[in-house]
């Protein structure tokens, strides 16, 4: 299976690429030393890059060549009150969840049956106060690749959207660290693979 891991230098990303050790591996992410360090553990091929610039991304996916799974785990988080929410926040968490899955999904090449995946978010977890651009930015996401499953089908590639409750990753740390309870990546890791890669692949994976 030829498998491309967008964020494979996070938290879930790394688990997700560890856990695919075996297969024709494909690593992405902006951190070249960690990246080249994760890609020689798993035996992968990394490929940096800034998946925000069309140009690296659509550079990125000609090398990557026809995929059988795409895992986008791709994102950011931060919070701050609506008041109090500059611009470059907004336009950062839209750039990182949205922006970079449009740029994916509109150079990516696919073999028949591929699965293309995309993380969004349980509503009740994140339209909370102080959360509204991480939200708009996750609800967007959420919106896109249900608008673009459509247009895919018609290539029998599938997009599924994965809605994950808190995963332990260094997305917490700028928010004081994950909350009680979360998954450890490599359990959330785990999960994703057994849905996504099932017969037939769901559209939304609740894990």
């Amino acid at each position: 299976m030829r498998v491309l891991v967008l964020g494979s230098t996070g938290g879930l990303g790394g688990a997700l690429a560890r856990a695919l050790r075996g297969h024709e591996l494909f690593l992405s992410g902006r951190r070249p030393g960690p990246l080249r360090a994760l890609a020689e553990e798993v035996g992968g091929k990394p490929l940096p890059a800034d998946l925000s610039d069309e140009l690296e991304a659509q550079a990125l996916l000609e090398e990557a060549g026809p995929l059988d799974l795409l895992l986008h785990a791709v994102g950011v988080a931060g919070r701050a009150p609506v008041r109090q929410t500059p611009r470059d926040l907004l336009e950062g968490m839209l750039q990182a969840h949205l922006l970079t899955a449009h740029h994916v999904l509109k150079h990516a090449r696919f073999r028949p049956g591929a699965r293309a995946v995309f993380f969004g978010a349980y509503p009740p977890y994140v339209r909370v106060p102080a959360f509204a651009a991480y939200a708009a930015a996750k609800g967007g996401l959420e919106a896109y690749v249900e608008a673009a499953r459509k247009e895919f089908l018609r290539e029998g590639v599938h997009l599924v959207l994965v809605r994950l409750p808190a995963v332990a990753t260094g997305l917490w740390n700028p928010l004081g660290g994950p909350p009680k309870g979360a998954l450890a990546p490599e359990e959330a890791a785990q999960r994703v693979l057994r849905g996504v890669l099932a017969e037939p692949p769901p559209e939304v994976l609740e894990v």
